[in-house]
């Protein structure tokens, strides 16, 4: 099938199943990709020759809600031109329950930032990390931070705008095998010894504790009004 595949022949089912949409196209080198706006709303579907597999990004602007992988060309197309027909997430959800991203999509309308950063790291994790996010999303004092990943390794801000993070700092492996490393300072990721290593409730006890020996401020001390405003269009 992948020989079969082309950016003109992409293009026009998809243009067919979602009539009146803004598209444009790029024929990669690894495949063929084409997106489609339409009332504000965004799909973008990328056949990946290699994998033999459609990568499905569904969004709002320039904002990625979920991205999910499919074999089926009917499926990409199908699901976009439901996306793009103005259909609820909880609508989408129910014809499509693999691309699930409600509570992302909620909390984006909602306009809670934090939230968006949870829900939306949980399922667009390339680095190991769902393990121990999916636990620290149970912690109370961490759930109200706002939690976000660099080169590979997650920490929290108190607030959505304070860039000072003291630590502690998390990774996870290359295996996805539930192990994460804790780090205390943002150095010693690169030079220093793991405070721990082990399992995901493990690596939560310890980021909590450490907190606490390093003085890093609790959310309402510091709370910004700016949590409530939305997730800002343009990055991912």
């Amino acid at each position: 099938m992948s020989d079969l595949i082309d950016v003109d022949g992409l293009r026009a089912a998809l243009e067919h199943a979602c009539p009146e949409s803004e598209i444009e196209t790029w024929d990669m080198p690894g495949g063929p990709k084409v997106r489609l706006n339409r009332g504000g709303r965004a799909v973008e579907v990328f056949w990946h020759r290699e994998k033999s597999a459609f990568w499905t990004s569904y969004g709002v602007g320039k904002r990625s809600l979920r991205r999910v992988r499919a074999t089926d060309l009917m499926v990409a197309i199908d699901s976009a031109a439901t996306w793009l027909s103005g259909a609820t997430p909880r609508e989408f959800a129910a014809a499509w329950p693999f691309a699930d991203f409600v509570a992302i999509a909620d909390a984006y309308e909602r306009g809670d930032r934090i939230e968006y950063s949870w829900q939306s790291a949980l399922v667009h994790d390339p680095f190991g990390l769902t393990g121990f996010i999916a636990a620290a999303m149970n912690e109370p004092r961490l759930r109200t931070m706002y939690p976000f990943v660099q080169m590979g390794w997650m920490s929290f801000r108190p607030t959505v705008d304070e860039f000072l993070v003291p630590g502690p700092w998390v990774s996870g492996s290359r295996q996805d095998d539930g192990v994460f490393k804790v780090c205390s300072v943002d150095r010693d990721r690169w030079h220093g010894e793991p405070l721990a290593v082990g399992d995901a409730e493990t690596a939560v006890r310890v980021v909590v504790a450490e907190m606490d020996r390093l003085g890093v401020p609790r959310p309402e001390d510091l709370r910004s009004p700016s949590e409530h405003r939305p997730p800002a269009e343009a990055g991912g």
